[in-house]
């Protein structure tokens, strides 16, 4: 296990983080590296008894920064030290992930070197914490159609990943949980392979231990589908008060086209707008083709609005064509949004 490294980063950690870092010696991981996220002086005691340890490495942060940068902190240490690993283990502070997994991830990373190891946990066990079921199948949705990935837990702390992909996950952002999140689109962005290996899924408490926020951490881990919401909600109100202006514009000097000119002129300025925060804001990458790709995909996304109300409204129910409206165009505003992804403003 020479060849690989534990990386548990930790805030206010409790007698588990302890007793998994003695566990991991004892299976024969020579290198740990801890680093203090900003524990505070209450928590000293704890990370100056870890520092006597001969096979432990601590890190500190002045003040609590979060598990992305305290990883960051530690890619940083390995790069700039070149520590002579192959890879690294990061593991929480918890007590939740198993020695015995972490060996299942060092025996991956070696039978597959080029690729990061993603340790899985099955949620369709009895005793799975609701919080917890319910956030790996919400996430684990909105993952895939935001990436195209599709991944067993896309929550997971315990991961394998070689030393030579460090300087690349270095640029992706984020400094709290939602970096985890990010790190894993930015494997599927550059074309790294990953690999998942089954671990137990261990909560204890309730996993009262854990320091996650719903509502702030949630918030980073989602907010691309939140622009991408937004982006939609703010072009639509432009689409309606630059067609209300054009027609009062227009009303008089032509009194027989007013209204398709309003409509068409509204619709190309709105999507203007739409296609530049979404390059800009939401997606953050793009090519050259883009903007043809997002027109192309706009005529689609209107021509199938029309054809699927008209030929459902026709076919199926005779009534109803607002309820048809809204459900047509809620799918294709979740398939605007993969396609956008996948292929207006695909990374070239």
């Amino acid at each position: 296990m020479e060849q690989f490294a534990i990386v548990i980063p930790a805030y206010k950690p409790e007698e588990p983080c302890k007793h998994t870092i003695e566990e991991a010696i004892s299976a024969g991981f020579s290198r740990i590296i801890v680093v203090n996220d900003g524990s505070g002086p209450a928590y000293e005691d704890f990370f100056s008894e870890l520092e006597k340890i001969p096979e432990v490495t601590l890190l500190r942060h002045a003040i609590n920064q979060g598990k992305g940068r305290a990883l960051k902190t530690v890619f940083h240490y390995i790069l700039n030290h070149r520590l002579p690993i192959e890879a690294i283990i990061t593991a929480d502070a918890d007590g939740q992930h198993l020695v015995s997994d972490m060996v299942k991830i060092a025996n991956e990373l070696e039978a597959s070197p080029n690729h990061v190891v993603l340790g899985a946990r099955d949620f369709t066990q009895p005793g799975i914490p609701f919080r917890s079921r319910f956030g790996n199948r919400f996430t684990r949705l909105l993952f895939r159609l935001s990436t195209g990935a599709d991944l067993t837990d896309t929550q997971t702390g315990l991961r394998g990943i070689p030393v030579k992909f460090l300087p690349r996950l270095l640029d992706v952002l984020g400094e709290r949980f939602e970096y985890e999140m990010n790190m894993l689109a930015a494997l599927k962005k550059n074309y790294i392979p990953v690999s998942e290996v089954t671990i137990e899924t261990v909560y204890l408490d309730d996993n009262k231990s854990s320091h996650f926020q719903p509502l702030r951490d949630s918030y980073h881990i989602y907010k691309i589908f939140l622009f991408y919401g937004l982006s939609g909600a703010a072009s639509f109100g432009l689409d309606i008060a630059l067609f209300w202006l054009f027609v009062q514009l227009l009303r008089d000097e032509s009194p027989e086209a007013f209204i398709i000119i309003a409509t068409v002129a509204a619709r190309i300025l709105s999507s203007l707008f739409n296609y530049y925060i979404n390059r800009n804001k939401v997606f953050k990458q793009g090519s050259k083709k883009s903007l043809l790709r997002y027109y192309i995909l706009a005529a689609f996304i209107m021509g199938a609005s029309a054809a699927s109300v008209h030929f459902l409204y026709a076919e199926w129910l005779g009534r109803g064509e607002v309820i048809l409206k809204v459900m047509v165009d809620t799918i294709l505003f979740i398939f605007g949004f993969i396609a956008q992804r996948a292929w207006v403003f695909r990374k070239e």
